[in-house]
């Protein structure tokens, strides 16, 4: 017979002899003698179970509590190395005891938990801690940033300062490369650690290294997948929240100032543009640093998978940058209204059709053939595919998600949706984009889906709708019945610095010339476009301003003849009034005050060169204008349907010229920034670089404003003298005088119509004119008056005493009239009393006085006068023998005729 079975050896298992003990205790409880004994040793035997089972539960409670010690620490690692070694226990040889069960079951529960508790703290350090100083950073103030500082810890460490500090490379960024990486062989946690997040790359590692341990790899990469997108719309949601309590906090204390961007936009306006510019930069910048993060974190993924040769198909970091241009396409979708705007398509299409045509959209002109090239033909347009498709495809692939995603957003918009938004946030979001393409390695001529996104968008919706809204605009600004004599409202006038009214429709397409110029810097990709669109602006503006030149000066009826608009198509007069040197004198004092550096430099160069007049000088200037244009006037004279009698249609002559001139030099300050684009690489505040073809033909346009300018000013000079010779020089008009019927006290009808009419002209022209141009027009009339007063004498049959005092009478009123309107006496009126108060005296006493005093008058002023004299007197018979003795006289002293 065998012996008594032995205990076996701790942590040997020998299951043919587990009940060994069992049967030593009744063996022991069968030998005791007593009753006493027995209770004796069964009283021994409760007190070891106690003290085995309290053993057993101190060893079972020890594990939780240490394991919640090192989890309210965040030690994970100590954490699950503790856990995993608790449960690899439970499998072991206590696998049988019942006891053990029910705490198997409490850590595979705490296992579960601290799986959930591992993916919460990476997701958090993946999209929260990594982004939360730059949220903080944007808030502001540096003490708001330095109390939250302070109150949450240090948590910077010098990775987070590297990547919060804006010169970081940005491609470096991209790609999460780092000076310091974190050793994964490795990974020690340090269990005295005040704060163990504070390296963010080293708790992640940690937190990777915990879920690898506990067999949660392929797990928490799908969960990291899968919710990818929607964190980074919790980004958007949280930095949109930021900004507007700030803004909210910031609107009632701060006074904002409008800032003429695109729209001449108002405060409240820029405000939200300035809140949606901060948006789009916070999150960019926490984009970057999530990227950086999650390269970290595949870092991590991909050793720990080779470490416990784990079987997964990790994401990669295209993958991150793809779902980050997904939500920046949900955002763009948001803040330019895209839903909208792409569910209501404008009409038409093809701008191609004659009704939309912008060639059509200006003053009526004569029927011209159909153009078969249009300025704006969306035949190849993707717009009813492109973003239609893609918003559809969006919803069908996952209809509830985008529709959650753009009710997250659109609740937190910090401005009002609106396409035109494109044009302040193209360029930094396309320098985003720079920076994405370059981490995804995108190969030139080849661009990323964000990239793709907005130029489709740019060029199938918002190009076309800017079309429509142009062509609109210059419609209603040059089509209305009044639009050559609407004039700018005063707070324009004040906005825009000018001293005088200009014609509204001119100051409505300038504002759409700058606001495309403002566009070429907002959206330099389409610069060229741009350009060619305000190009062809201004040559449908050129024509229809021609048109309206034409439109004055025949009222309608093209057979009209104006006398001062055929004598301004004579190359000889025109060329001839331009080389006085009173025109230069206008032109570079007018262009002095205008707009720019450029066009004061250029006036100032053009006054270096010229030379004060003496009053010999303006004299003789004067003289000779007066002759070459009485010598234009033929036989016939002027009748009133040659000159423009309503004053109105002189005023609006001004109105155009000061209009087009001021046109014409802002067209000159765009091709001035044009030119200086070519010549420098500061591509934020200077107009993209354009084909030199392009600056020509804006340089070419803007002499075409500028010629049509100088043809009004010069109409008007000219149209002030012809109204003279209408007025003063009509045959057969002074016959009366000798009648002595009238008062001669008073001035000739006819002169007393032209002093209304000529101040009517200056009323109308101080309002509209620069003083220089109206100087322009009335300096020297009295010189013609002059010439046009002693002509007439040839004209008038007879004439007395009265009729002298009549003609003196009409000189003074005109000399009055002058006066009055110069501010200046014009003397060269006296002249012309003078020459009538000849006719007191006989021809022997001016004889006489020319022997004594010289000549006053030319010989043949001095044969007209004498033969007036003559008629009046009935003294024909002598007026031969006067006229041989006045050329004897004249010739002896060596007068000039």
């Amino acid at each position: 017979m065998s012996g008594p079975p032995i205990k076996p050896p701790r942590g040997i298992k020998h299951t043919k002899e587990t009940s060994g003990l069992l049967i030593s205790v009744i063996r022991a409880l069968s030998a005791s003698e007593t009753n006493e004994q027995r209770e004796v040793e069964k009283a021994k035997l409760e007190k070891e179970y106690k003290r085995s089972d309290q053993k057993l539960d101190e060893l079972l409670k020890e594990v939780p509590a240490k394991l919640s010690n090192y989890l309210n620490k965040k030690l994970y690692l100590h954490a699950t190395q503790l856990l995993v070694s608790a449960l690899s226990m439970g499998d072991g040889n206590l696998e049988g005891v019942e006891a053990l069960r029910e705490v198997k079951t409490e850590l595979e529960a705490k296992k579960q938990q601290l799986q959930s508790k591992l993916l919460e703290e990476l997701t958090r350090h993946l999209y929260v801690e990594t982004t939360r100083e730059v949220l903080l950073k944007r808030q502001g103030s540096g003490r708001d940033f330095q109390r939250s500082s302070e109150a949450r810890g240090s948590r910077g460490n010098k990775v987070k300062r590297a990547l919060l500090d804006v010169s970081y490379p940005s491609s470096q960024l991209a790609r999460g490369l780092n000076a310091q990486q974190e050793d994964l062989t490795n990974i020690i946690e340090d269990e005295n650690s005040l704060n163990p997040e504070e390296n963010s790359e080293h708790f992640i590692a940690i937190i990777i290294e915990c879920l690898a341990l506990l067999n949660n790899i392929p797990d928490a990469v799908e969960a990291i997948k899968s919710n990818m997108q929607n964190e980074l719309l919790n980004i958007i949601a949280r930095t949109s929240d930021s900004i507007k309590a700030n803004a909210d906090k910031m609107m009632p204390k701060s006074d904002v100032s409008g800032v003429r961007i695109i729209n001449h936009a108002d405060g409240e306006e820029n405000n939200g543009q300035s809140a949606l510019l901060e948006l789009l930069q916070t999150i960019f910048d926490q984009f970057r640093m999530i990227a950086n993060a999650h390269s970290m974190a595949l870092r991590s993924f991909s050793h720990v998978s080779k470490k416990y040769n784990v079987d997964v198909r990790l994401y990669e970091m295209p993958d991150v940058w793809s779902k980050i241009q997904a939500v920046l396409q949900l955002l763009l979708t948001e803040y330019l209204d895209i839903q909208n705007v792409v569910d209501r398509p404008f009409q038409p299409t093809n701008f191609s059709e004659s009704s939309v045509d912008i060639n059509a959209y200006f003053a009526k002109r004569k029927p011209q053939r159909q153009k078969n090239g249009s300025l704006f033909k969306f035949d190849f347009s993707l717009h009813p595919k492109t973003l239609n498709t893609y918003l559809k495809d969006q919803k069908l692939s996952n209809a509830s998600f985008i529709d959650n995603a753009s009710l997250k957003i659109s609740k937190r918009l910090v401005c009002e949706p609106d396409p035109k938004n494109i044009t302040f946030i193209f360029r930094p979001m396309m320098q985003f984009i720079e920076e994405i393409e370059r981490a995804l390695e995108i190969q030139p001529g080849n661009s990323c889906t964000l990239n793709s996104f907005i130029a489709d968008y740019i060029k199938e919706e918002f190009l076309g709708r800017h079309h429509i809204m142009v062509a609109t605009t210059i419609d209603a600004a040059t089509k209305a019945s009044d639009a050559w004599q609407t004039i700018t409202p005063p707070e324009v006038m004040k906005d825009l610095g000018l001293a005088r009214p200009l014609l509204q429709s001119t100051v409505k397409v300038e504002q759409c010339i700058a606001e495309l110029r403002s566009l070429m810097i907002a959206l330099p990709l389409q610069g060229e476009h741009f350009c060619t669109l305000a190009l062809n602006i201004l040559h449908n503006y050129r024509e229809t301003c021609q048109s309206a030149y034409r439109n004055i000066i025949q009222s309608g009826n093209e057979d009209r003849k104006i006398c001062s608009a055929a004598w301004l198509k004579d190359d000889d007069i025109s060329r001839f009034i331009k080389s006085l040197p009173n025109w230069d004198n206008m032109k570079s004092e007018t262009t002095s005050d205008k707009r720019g550096k450029i066009t004061r430099g250029w006036s100032m160069r053009r006054q270096e060169t010229q030379e004060e007049e003496s009053p010999e000088d303006v004299r003789q200037r004067n003289l000779r204008e007066a002759e070459i244009l009485a010598s234009n006037l033929g036989e016939g004279g002027i009748n009133s349907s040659e000159i423009l009698s309503d004053v109105g249609q002189l005023r609006c002559l001004a109105l155009l010229q000061e209009s087009v001139e001021w046109f014409a030099l802002s067209i000159r300050l765009l091709t001035a920034e044009l030119q200086q684009s070519k010549n420098s690489n500061d591509n934020q505040t200077l107009l993209p670089r354009v084909s030199d073809s392009l600056v020509e033909l804006l340089e070419q346009v803007a002499v075409e404003f500028e010629e049509l300018a100088n043809t009004c000013i010069l109409l008007l000079h000219l149209e002030v003298r012809v109204q003279c010779f209408h007025y003063l020089l009509p045959r057969g008009e002074y016959s009366h005088l000798c009648d002595g019927v009238q008062d001669p006290q008073e001035a000739d009808p006819r002169v007393q119509e032209l002093s209304r009419v000529l101040q009517n002209i200056d009323e109308s022209l101080q309002s509209t004119l620069h003083p220089k141009k109206t100087k322009y027009i009335f300096e020297g009339l009295g010189h013609l008056i002059t010439k046009i007063l002693i002509t007439s004498a040839q004209y008038i049959d007879k004439i007395d005493k009265s009729g002298i005092q009549r003609m003196c009478r009409n000189v003074f009123t005109l000399q009055q009239t002058l006066t009055n309107i110069t501010m200046a006496r014009e003397l060269a009126l006296d002249y012309a009393r003078q020459y009538f108060e000849l006719f007191y005296e006989t021809p022997e006493d001016i004889l006489n006085n020319i022997l004594e005093n010289g000549p006053q008058f030319s010989e043949l002023e001095y044969i007209n006068a004498f033969q007036l004299i003559a008629r009046s007197q009935a003294q024909h018979s002598s007026i031969s023998k006067q006229l041989e003795r006045l050329s004897e006289i004249l010739s002896e002293i060596g007068a000039a005729v």
